[in-house]
């Protein structure tokens, strides 16, 4: 929820991230909760996956299965520009008519041209003790220069708050991704990382859950394993 809060106040402060929208949707109060899905062997695709799905991880046997569902979203879906535009939209409604209209602007000279979903699980059979963790990916399509400068303006904005803890680094994309961490509380059982960054037109931000002892470097690891799956020659580069 932390985390959360930040990206909308960095939102607020001009760094637009329609990915927030997602990972915000719907979401209701309650106590912290957080379990792995019952473990499904996945099927083989039947069809070769197109735009945004087709540069998100699959989903695999042993590692990255299918996680929860992210709200309205459920596991694996795709949207475009102008389904996600009014979902941007929507997400304004709550905002006062200043701020929402500044980031309706914002938007309307740099919209966003689409948006991938995939939720993942990290193992199927694993215990809340052994470092499992689950991930909402999203990736979106939009404008290069606009990206650049976003990442670039929301690392600056995190270093300057001086109290998000620095996440493990994705190695071969420092440059262009970073991880990080919400303030330490003693006693919590739940932890929580954001990761996000771009290469080339497409965003991709990241939130990984688990308990206070979930493998980092694995969800780095994945992180890694992203970006160099949309880093492959003829992809989006």
């Amino acid at each position: 929820m932390i985390v959360g809060a930040v990206l909308a106040l960095a939102t607020l402060a001009g760094i637009a991230c329609t990915a927030a929208v997602v990972h915000g949707a719907d979401r209701s109060p309650g106590a912290p909760n957080w379990r792995l899905p019952v473990a499904t062997k996945e099927k083989p695709a039947q069809e070769k996956q197109s735009g945004l799905r087709a540069l998100l991880l699959p989903f695999g046997e042993e590692r990255y299965v299918r996680g929860p569902d992210v709200e309205q979203f459920g596991s694996d879906t795709e949207l475009t520009g102008r389904q996600t535009s009014d979902l941007l939209r929507q997400s304004l409604r709550s905002l006062p008519r200043s701020q929402r209209l500044q980031l309706e602007r914002q938007y309307e000279k740099n919209p966003v041209k689409g948006m991938a979903v995939r939720s993942y699980a990290s193992t199927p059979l694993a215990g809340e003790d052994s470092g499992a963790f689950t991930v909402e990916m999203v990736l979106t399509r939009g404008d290069r220069k606009t990206l650049r400068s976003r990442n670039r303006s929301q690392q600056e904005f995190l270093d300057t708050m001086k109290v998000f803890r620095k996440g493990p680094a994705i190695k071969g994309h420092e440059d262009h991704a970073a991880c990080f961490l919400p303030p330490a509380v003693e006693g919590e059982k739940l932890e929580s990382m954001t990761c996000s960054g771009y290469v080339g037109d497409i965003g991709v931000t990241a939130w990984i859950e688990g308990t206070a002892s979930f493998d980092r470097k694995g969800a780095a690891e994945m992180m890694r394993a992203q970006f160099d799956r949309i880093q492959e020659p003829g992809e989006a580069v």
